[in-house]
């Protein structure tokens, strides 16, 4: 049984007499008026944060959201308070389907570089470990937080690598700072960890050769960080390592992480960002991880050109922040923020 069309008018109505009350019972209100159709109310801070994030889910247990900015004034909000937002259906075609496409192409890198069947299902196994652990993570950090996510979308290339790595939606705008720290870093810090192990595993059990052997050999354009520190430990002054299926997944797992946890636009690390600073501050550091991503492709390897020119692209379209711009992160959320520039720091390309 469909229910009936709230013309907006009611709607106005509704808001002023249902929700303006609750906001004035726990906000100083200086004045209300609409704006676009959409009721709004100047009102002062709030001396505790709680305040306005449990007046956040009484309104919307009553069906709205409240959309939270600084006004012009010193100490003021401007709070919008719209109908509650309805995810859409989700289409589950293209995540299976690229699904296995991505599968296809990475077992055929690992078939054609790493000796056959055995080295395409090391290569897929220890890669998808990486990439599915990565948008897990973001998944099941959305369901705690109750905002709507899909499925990942993974993304498939040619060889010797096989993918671009996958990406997650979501499918609801986040509503606070904290949703976009758990949710934007879950991703990177779940496949860093799967990346950390495949990289240990790999270099402990790949061939090393004679020095003089290994002429003939050619090396990686740049290794992470951990990559490097592990094999500077492990390989003799006299020997070369050849990276297996397994540490070379690792190797790709750590670069995919490093990018996609920059500073920069709406990747993951942007989403990290952004819980920090506003909007202006935020499109500026994008704007300059970009064009140095950019540097990077010039100076070291033109594989990275394709991502900084997404990222000046991305960065460009800016980011939208959460739906209360005002509440910071909780206190106790600051180790994150160590544990992210960690994570940068040790998948770096040197």
């Amino acid at each position: 049984m469909s229910q009936p069309t709230v013309q907006p008018s009611d709607q106005v109505t509704e808001v002023f007499t249902k929700i303006g009350p609750i906001i004035s019972s726990r906000l100083r209100v200086i004045q209300e008026t609409v704006n676009m159709n959409v009721p709004t109310f100047i009102v002062g801070a709030p001396s505790d944060q709680a305040t306005l994030i449990q007046l956040r889910r009484e309104v919307e247990d009553l069906g709205y959201t409240m959309i939270v900015r600084n006004y012009h004034g010193q100490g003021e909000l401007s709070i919008n308070v719209v109908p509650k937002f309805v995810p859409p259906k989700a289409d589950l075609r293209w995540n299976v389907g690229l699904f296995l496409a991505t599968a296809a192409t990475v077992f055929i890198s690992g078939y054609l570089f790493f000796g056959g069947v055995v080295g395409g299902f090391e290569y897929l196994g220890t890669l998808f470990g990486i990439l599915v652990t990565h948008e897990a993570s973001h998944f099941f950090m959305s369901r705690r937080h109750r905002v709507a996510a899909t499925l990942p979308y993974f993304i498939p290339s040619i060889p010797p690598i096989g993918t671009f790595g996958a990406v997650i939606k979501a499918r609801e705008p986040f509503k606070d700072r904290n949703q976009l720290l758990d949710i934007g870093l879950a991703g990177p810090l779940g496949g860093f960890a799967v990346a950390v192990v495949a990289t240990f595993v790999g270099i402990f059990t790949s061939p090393l050769i004679p020095l003089q052997e290994a002429s003939h050999l050619s090396s990686l354009p740049f290794t992470p960080l951990l990559m490097y520190l592990v094999t500077m430990v492990y390989v003799p002054a006299n020997r070369v390592i050849t990276l297996n299926a397994i540490a070379f997944a690792a190797w790709v797992g750590l670069i995919v992480t490093f990018l996609n946890a920059l500073p920069t636009a709406q990747l993951d690390g942007g989403h990290v960002l952004r819980s920090i600073v506003g909007q202006r501050l935020h499109s500026s550091i994008s704007l300059i991880v970009g064009l140095a991503v950019i540097g990077l492709g010039v100076a070291v390897n033109p594989g990275f050109l394709l991502m900084g020119f997404l990222m000046l692209f991305l960065s460009y379209m800016g980011h939208p922040g959460p739906l209360d711009d005002y509440t910071k992160v909780s206190k106790n959320r600051f180790v994150l923020y160590a544990l992210w520039v960690v994570l940068l720091v040790l998948s770096l390309p040197i």
